[in-house]
């Protein structure tokens, strides 16, 4: 199976002076595998579909020449996550046999420590994986910073005995804060309308500085988490505010707080990160159009709209089309189903292709957006109706009608309701009830499930040949 790493370059707060490009030097024991990488310096969007391609063959070394101070460079794969840091005139390696890691170069006691650092980093990320984290059971606010306090010092002692430059000193200390006050922000937000919630806690967030004035934290990536679970904490539970007050605004709602609680580079990253988010997710959500106004209007000089505008465009002309496509039909059942034979009944004597998803899922959409030219290429007759049902709730009901005809989905389509949702998930999930979404169904012309797992309309060759066994 093909890996994939991801590179992200880290500029680190260094004394160095700029100087000769400094070079990295991979190599993988499997190939071919295809990495990207970006300089994720607190100035460029961290998203990895922004980033140059490098594909690695089997047994091949690459070098990679950038330009600049001391860099960090995350290195992302199926079997392991890493950091290691390069500085200029300097040549490091990093070798990925298996699952061991070999390093070399004037960087390797750096870098020894960043896949320490790792650990620390995965530590804070599974109290919201694992049900058994060491912490999920402690609710005294005395206890928690006890125990984050013993790993914070494991940490400092770790980072001064295997590192000698100051400015990487400085900058692992930032982050380590980062990561345990993050983790402070997620044990507070799982006491949510808990009685362990004391006044205690509440003060400790009062009193706690998140660093969002200083311009390194954002080179992090803790920043983003924290400054959401900020927002939250400080609206739900500080201010009591009602959550379900944010409903589908949600953007709008972190927005707002980022223009409250950052300024300047910190307050152009977040924001810009924001909209590009909705963007990557394809959330394609409605205010987005909006809040990109708003933030051309904060930074008119903003680099980041050259990535945003075109994308925003889309979005923006989802929600201002004039369908007029009379092959596009919204199902309105006179009785409610009570089956998934009631639902297919309209279609009775027809072979059905039935494609399940959600305007939350991102595969879906992409799938969605080659599914008019995929059909023309399908060799069907008359015979054959294309039903698309869609497990959204209630509250992405425009969405829903907009992406239909935004991607000129002809055929019949139908939302489902708390009821009939569980008629599909019964129907089509596994044993738990979970359905995994784009689901491709095929029925024959007596109502019978023929294929459960029929192939996407992108292989055509195998949907026509799925069709025609049911059309003889």
């Amino acid at each position: 199976m093909k890996k994939y790493l991801t590179f992200s370059l880290f500029l680190s707060i260094t004394t160095l002076i700029y100087s000769q490009p400094q070079k990295l030097i991979v190599k993988a024991d499997n190939g071919p595998t295809e990495f990207r990488y970006w300089a994720s310096d607190g100035k460029q969007l961290p998203f990895y579909d922004l980033s140059p391609t490098i594909t690695l063959n089997q047994g091949e070394v690459k070098t990679i020449h950038l330009s600049g101070d001391a860099i960090l460079y995350k290195i992302v794969s199926e079997r392991k996550v890493l950091t290691i840091y390069a500085t200029a005139n300097c040549t490091d390696t990093v070798y990925l046999h298996r699952d061991s890691l070999f390093f070399g170069g004037d960087n390797k006691p750096y870098n020894l420590y960043l896949t320490e650092a790792e650990k620390a980093d995965k530590y804070c990320r599974d109290y919201s994986r694992s049900r058994n984290h060491p912490l999920s059971k402690v609710n005294s606010l005395a206890e928690f910073k006890a125990m984050v306090s013993s790993r914070k010092a494991e940490d400092y002692n770790l980072l001064k005995n295997k590192a000698v430059a100051t400015g990487f000193i400085q900058q692992q200390s930032l982050f380590a804060d980062l990561r345990y006050k993050a983790l402070f922000l997620k044990k507070m937000i799982s006491l949510y309308k808990s009685p362990d919630l004391t006044q205690e806690w509440i003060e400790e967030f009062k009193n706690t500085d998140f660093h969002f004035a200083d311009e390194t934290s954002r080179q992090s990536e803790w920043f983003r988490e924290i400054l959401e679970d900020y927002a939250c904490a400080k609206s739900f539970i500080i201010e009591k505010r009602n959550p379900t007050e944010v409903g589908d605004t949600i953007n709008t709602f972190l927005f707002n707080n980022y223009c409250n609680i950052l300024s300047g580079n910190n307050l152009e990253y977040a924001t810009a990160c924001l909209l590009y988010n909705d963007i990557f997710q394809k959330e394609y959500s409605k205010d987005t159009p909006a809040l990109y106004s708003r933030f051309i209007t904060l930074f008119p000089n903003s680099p980041y709209s050259e990535i945003l505008a075109p994308e925003i465009e889309k979005i923006a002309a989802l929600y201002n089309q004039n369908p007029e496509n009379n092959k596009i039909h919204i199902i309105n059942y006179d009785t409610e189903p009570e089956s998934f034979a009631d639902m297919i009944t309209p279609f009775a004597g027809k072979v059905i292709y039935i494609d399940i998803w959600a305007t939350t899922c991102a595969p879906c959409l992409q799938a969605l957006a080659e599914a008019d030219k995929a059909k023309q290429k399908i060799s069907c007759s008359d015979d054959v109706i294309f039903l698309y049902l869609s497990v959204d709730r209630d509250r992405a009901h425009e969405k829903w009608e907009k992406i239909i005809n935004h991607y000129n989905l002809e055929g019949y389509h139908y939302r489902v309701n708390e009821h009939t949702a569980q008629i599909i998930y019964t129907t089509f999930g596994d044993s738990r009830g979970v359905l995994s979404i784009p689901r491709y169904v095929i029925v024959d012309k007596n109502g019978k499930i023929a294929f459960t797992n029929a192939a996407p309309l992108a292989d055509t060759p195998k949907v026509t040949e799925q069709l025609k066994t049911l059309l003889k």
